[in-house]
């Protein structure tokens, strides 16, 4: 009787060798999921520019950063990037999303 694999496994394994090949990538909020988009890393931090924690990301899985700024539902200026990528097989998405001043703040520096 053939066993029908866990949808999981692959995005599970592809997680570890990721974090364990590149120790020094930034700290995220990691979920896996069974459905065309399994591995996905969050980060929301109104202190930290998220502009370099995604381009960190992006240098290891590939892909091409994309950037928005937008008003919060409180009324906060935002700016939030993400990266989508094939990583060892595997559908990634990295998004980051900080304080809009925060951000200017580090570009203009």
């Amino acid at each position: 009787m053939k066993q029908n694999p866990i949808p999981q496994l692959g995005a599970a394994t592809a997680l570890v060798q990721l974090l364990s090949e590149n120790p020094r990538l930034p700290l995220l909020d990691w979920s896996i999921a069974d459905d065309a988009l399994p591995l996905s890393g969050t980060c929301l931090n109104d202190g930290v520019d998220m502009g370099p924690v995604i381009a960190a990301y992006a240098e290891v899985l590939g892909g091409t950063v994309r950037e928005i700024e937008f008003v919060s539902a409180d009324g906060a200026r935002m700016y939030s990037a993400s990266v989508a990528a094939t990583w060892r097989d595997v559908r990634v998405i990295v998004r980051g999303t900080c304080a809009a001043s925060v951000h200017t703040v580090a570009v203009a520096a």
